[in-house]
């Protein structure tokens, strides 16, 4: 079965440049800076709304997550390639150690809870890989072959890490679900906090599609809220 793949069609211009690199290095710290004042809201709008799918919409011309209901069960059986279950396997690793080292909230709004667990934890699944991949194609396929395509390629992967890191480190770090230190458990859940976005390049170019990738990132999210017990809604507005 054979879909067209947006990536392999896509041309980046100069422009796109610009854009990843205001993605990778100032969209992370404008949003830090926002949340100290106003909260995770409108820099969520940003990152989500304006990034990850109005600015991949326009340059790409699709977000990637086209379903084929003609043969829905045959597009999704492809997905299932080694490289996904491998990371799949790893997140759910993952998974196991957050268990132990998640710290659980009491939760004192349920609809809060239930809302982030509904509503944010796919949206951010589903929606942060799209600028990720953004970023790391439109410096790797500016060129298409020889030594200045290599050279870009590594300036995207640089950028792709940069903004992967200075996202959650400057953002999502001040209000997201919290982590005690427990010695094995933490360094295997940052060991695979790396080599999982590094696994989306790969998988997301196997495929043609942003589902694997979304699939693995949402099993995460979801079960770390419902572990954690943890409620986005308290982050949301800052007043005062």
């Amino acid at each position: 079965m054979a879909f067209d793949h947006v990536y392999e069609k896509y041309q980046p211009t100069f422009l796109d440049l610009v854009l990843a690199s205001i993605a990778a290095i100032a969209m992370p710290i404008i949003a830090g800076y926002l949340f100290d004042f106003i909260g995770a809201f409108v820099p969520m709008a940003i990152y989500y709304g304006f990034f990850a799918i109005l600015i991949v919409r326009w340059r790409r011309g699709s977000l990637d997550y086209q379903i084929h209901w003609g043969n829905v069960r045959k597009q999704f059986r492809s997905y299932l390639t080694p490289l996904f279950v491998v990371l799949f396997l790893l997140q759910t690793i993952l998974v196991i150690t957050s268990w132990f080292t998640l710290i659980r909230v009491e939760i004192l709004n349920p609809i809060g809870w239930i809302l982030t667990l509904v509503i944010w934890a796919p949206i951010n699944a589903f929606s942060e890989q799209l600028i990720w991949l953004y970023t790391f194609d439109s410096f790797a396929e500016y060129y298409k072959e020889g030594r200045k395509r290599s050279i870009m390629v590594f300036i995207g992967g640089a950028l792709y890490i940069a903004l992967i890191g200075m996202i959650h480190v400057l953002f999502w770090a001040k209000f997201l679900l919290e982590s005690s230190y427990l010695f094995i458990f933490t360094q295997i859940f940052f060991i695979i906090q790396f080599i999982i976005p590094i696994g989306y390049i790969f998988l997301y170019r196997r495929t043609g599609s942003m589902w694997p990738l979304g699939i693995i990132h949402v099993f995460l999210n979801l079960t770390g809220v419902l572990f954690s017990g943890y409620s986005i809604l308290p982050y949301l507005l800052i007043i005062g």
